[in-house]
């Protein structure tokens, strides 16, 4: 393309951007600084509560056939003592799973559809990730899950709250992500996102985060270095009738892997990095 052409085509991008983030959904509020700190401070008790990320204390992959569950010899899904010698049997056959509770044992079904199960202060349920069906345990009386230590942020930018245009995409779009187990999934996209930030123009990937929410897993030039090294989360309201939504990447947070060896996080696509130092939101923890 000629130059002279080129030209004024840029322009009318930059102003078409700032005519963007100018008529963006929902002024910033006066009690910005504050909302953000009450939302860290959720989030800190979402940790920490009784079915926190820190109240799991193990994650046990099923085999086919057989897999029993209690505190006694020889259980696959390990219980802690004092808990039933055999809780439970969960059977795998040709992709399909059924789970029986032993009767005499003091345990009480919680979601029977999900294989949900309760003894005393330890809950379990069955998850599901790249075709293969594990038991997630917790214990709601975790001492660690008490102890916490708090978050750690970046102070709070408003400008790092943008505007995103939400891009049309194809009714089968997918991306290929895996997690830190190095398993692989094919999720469908919810949304491509284009916002400006830095000085340039971004493109990032949403998946569907609810019927009110988009999720964003990225990465950016702190990582691993000043923020977690498996990326970060973010959601954002699904767009406006204009096709419009809101960004805030002081809400920036860390997967459940930074606090537990028994999350599977999601690791960010390589068309969600970011270019920058987004050194807003949520730092790193501890050794992660």
């Amino acid at each position: 393309m000629h130059r002279f052409l080129l030209l004024p085509l840029l322009l009318m991008v930059s102003l078409l951007t700032a005519c963007a983030q100018r008529n963006c959904p929902g002024a910033l509020p006066s009690d910005y600084e504050a909302q953000i700190r009450d939302w860290q401070q959720a989030q800190q008790a979402s940790l920490s509560a009784p079915q926190g990320w820190n109240s799991l204390i193990g994650l046990y992959w099923l085999k086919p056939g057989e897999n029993r569950c209690g505190s006694g010899p020889d259980m696959d899904i390990l219980l802690p003592p004092g808990h039933p010698a055999w809780a439970a049997t969960y059977t795998l056959e040709a992709g399909k799973l059924s789970c029986m509770l032993n009767p005499a044992a003091e345990v009480q079904w919680l979601e029977p559809e999900h294989c949900s199960m309760q003894s005393g202060s330890l809950i379990w349920h069955v998850i599901e990730r790249g075709g293969r069906q594990g038991v997630r345990l917790r214990d709601t009386l975790r001492p660690a899950r008490i102890r916490l230590r708090p978050r750690s942020y970046f102070p709070i930018r408003a400008d790092y709250r943008v505007c995103a245009q939400v891009l049309p995409i194809a009714d089968q779009d997918s991306i290929l992500l895996h997690n830190v187990l190095d398993m692989a999934y094919t999720l469908p996209v919810a949304a491509k996102l284009r916002f400006e930030l830095g000085g340039a123009t971004h493109e990032i990937v949403a998946l569907d985060g609810g019927s009110e929410q988009l999720f964003v897993v990225l990465s950016d030039e702190t990582t691993g270095e000043t923020t977690y090294g498996g990326g970060r989360y973010l959601y954002c309201p699904r767009p406006d009738a204009k096709g419009r939504t809101i960004i805030d990447f002081n809400q920036l947070y860390n997967p459940p892997c930074v606090f537990t060896d028994y999350a599977t996080c999601l690791l960010p696509p390589a068309e969600n990095h970011i270019p920058l130092p987004l050194e807003v939101g949520e730092k790193i923890y501890g050794d992660h």
